[in-house]
């Protein structure tokens, strides 16, 4: 007997339910079950993994076993990749967890399912914003400073109390972790900015400094025991925004 190949018209039917069962107005079972009323030549598994891929994806659910066709996995990304980045954030990873279990279940390259990844990951690059999130939040703190306090009351009382999620693209580097060991270790538990000890000790019990570059990395700095010391979080802070250091 031939394998049944799931039409693309159940595709969009699929997301439907699938839609209703993330807003709590149908029970997956159902959905599963209103799916295969109206293909009934799906398996019982095909219809969890097409209603079940989206719910994952929306609930950044991983280990999910079921796959379903590469363009059915194209649908529900447009879909979800509507409500912004963050969402579209957590579902390509659940998506890519996903593809990785069934590599290796398959033991193949699974390539149209990473060619759907890699285009929302371009589209998700694209609606991403580069790291100035905590300057221009610094600057509109700035700016509400300076309102009366009748102009600020009257923004809180119309603001949105759940913030926009954005996704941040940043640039990192890969710190050499024997520096921060020889740091830590030259410090023993004291600050090398105030001389003061740690402020508290870590869940394994040693105590809590930050080890900051005296000339930052990004400004050519070296990642070498002698441009770094050992700091309490607020001698850190102190040297990236304090006024003896705002130039520094």
């Amino acid at each position: 007997m031939p394998r049944y190949l799931v039409p693309s018209s159940a595709f969009q039917l699929a997301l439907d339910l699938a839609r209703a069962v993330v807003a709590g107005s149908l029970q997956l079972p159902q959905a599963e079950r209103a799916l295969r009323d109206s293909y009934p030549e799906m398996s019982p598994r095909a219809a969890k993994g097409y209603i079940g891929g989206y719910v994952a994806m929306r609930r950044g659910a991983k280990g999910f076993a079921t796959t379903i066709a590469a363009n059915a996995w194209k649908l529900y990304l447009k879909d979800i990749a509507q409500d912004g980045a963050g969402p579209l954030s957590v579902a390509l990873d659940a998506f890519l967890s996903h593809i990785v279990y069934i590599q290796s279940k398959t033991k193949g390259p699974e390539a149209p399912l990473h060619q759907v990844h890699d285009e929302f990951v371009e589209l998700l690059k694209g609606m991403a914003v580069h790291e100035t999130v905590v300057e221009n939040l610094d600057v509109a703190v700035q700016k509400s400073l300076k309102s009366s306090a009748d102009e600020r009351r009257e923004r809180l009382a119309s603001a949105n109390r759940q913030p926009e999620q954005v996704v941040v693209l940043t640039r990192a580097f890969r710190r050499n972790p024997d520096v921060i060991a020889e740091v830590l270790l030259r410090a023993d538990g004291t600050c090398e900015g105030c001389g003061q000890s740690a402020p508290f000790q870590r869940s394994d019990g040693r105590p809590y400094l930050e080890v900051h570059h005296r000339r930052r990395l990004a400004d050519g700095g070296d990642d070498s025991v002698e441009n770094a010391m050992a700091l309490c979080p607020n001698c850190h802070r102190e040297r990236h925004y304090g006024i003896n250091y705002a130039n520094g």
